[in-house]
This record gives C-alpha cells, sequence and structure tokens, in this order.
C-alpha cells in the first residue's frame, strides 16, 4: 500500500450510514493544512488520535475556503439536476451534506459529531430546524426539493456565522 495512504477506522463519533457504509476508510495522511476533498477528514484524524489540523479551531480562516468550495458544489448540482443526472446528484450532495455539516459544527467551535448522542440542538448558532431539514435532506437526497433546502441551509449558517462575529467583536475588551 502506498505510504501517504492511511487506513482509519470510523470512529463512534462519526458513524452514519449515509457518509460511511463501511466500518474503516482509507485516506491520505493528515492534511496538511487541511482539505475539504473527504468530508471530516480532520475529525477522522482527530478521532482517532492523529494529530492534525483543526478547523474548528481556527474556523475563521478556513469557512470562507469551505463557503468557496460549496459555490462550486451548489453550481455542479444545479447542472446536475437540470440535466436530471440521479447517478451523480447523491455523490454530490453527499459532498455538499457534509460542507454545510462542516460549516455547522465548525462555526459553532466544535468538531463534527454525527452520532445520535450529540443533538445539534446544542449548538449555539444553527439555523432554525435545522435537525428535521437536515433529516429530510439526507432521507431523500435526490429530490430537487432537498437540493434547494440544503442551499437555505448554507445561507442561513453562513449569517449564523457572521452573526456570532459580530457578536464577538461588539463584546471584545477595548484595549
Amino acid at each position: 500500500m502506498d505510504d501517504s495512504i492511511k487506513r482509519l477506522q470510523i470512529p463512534d463519533e462519526l458513524v452514519h450510514p449515509f457518509f460511511f457504509s463501511e466500518n474503516e476508510i482509507a485516506v491520505k495522511k493528515p492534511p496538511v493544512p487541511f482539505t475539504l476533498e473527504v468530508n471530516f477528514i480532520c475529525e477522522l484524524f482527530y478521532y482517532n488520535g492523529i494529530e492534525t489540523f483543526k478547523p474548528w479551531v481556527s474556523y475563521e480562516e478556513v469557512i470562507p475556503t469551505l463557503l468557496d468550495k460549496w459555490q462550486t458544489e451548489k453550481d455542479h448540482l444545479k447542472l446536475l439536476h437540470r440535466e436530471r443526472d440521479q447517478k451523480n446528484i447523491l455523490q454530490s450532495m453527499k459532498k455538499g451534506i457534509g460542507l454545510f455539516i462542516q460549516l455547522l459544527f465548525w462555526s459553532n467551535g466544535e468538531p463534527v459529531q454525527l452520532n445520535e448522542s450529540f443533538s445539534i440542538l446544542e449548538l449555539a448558532y444553527k439555523p432554525v430546524n435545522v435537525q428535521e431539514r437536515l433529516r429530510f435532506i439526507i432521507s431523500r437526497p435526490n429530490l430537487f426539493h432537498s437540493y434547494i433546502q440544503l442551499s437555505e441551509l448554507m445561507l442561513e449558517q453562513e449569517k449564523q456565522y457572521e452573526k456570532k462575529n459580530i457578536m464577538k467583536k461588539a463584546f471584545r475588551p477595548k484595549v
């Protein structure tokens, strides 16, 4: 096996059948500084006890990159829906949903947790009814309405992120 490839167990925090159908995954060694090519790559290393970049700690520097990646994925999804390319919509939606979940957790300063023991409702900054809306999208990812709903969630979470930044600046001690 290639030295740059590492097999990692899917940690309990990331067990979710929509994203991971196997118990382990082959990935390139820790991303330097980080990548969005594999959903939850930093969390995969982090929860496996391997030193890695923590985007939830440095979220202010990675979220603009994540939002750019979403714009590219959103445009791709729009094209796939226009062409009614059901075969490729699922993979692209998985990528888009993963980007949303990363934005949701990272903008709250937390690593992603997909398992049932953690409730998204515990996050301070989130869209209204996020849990129900996300459940709908994951259960029907090929629907055009799911794509629209995902786009709305991304926009709403971006606004929540901006709100957090404004609040942080407003309550920063004056020097």
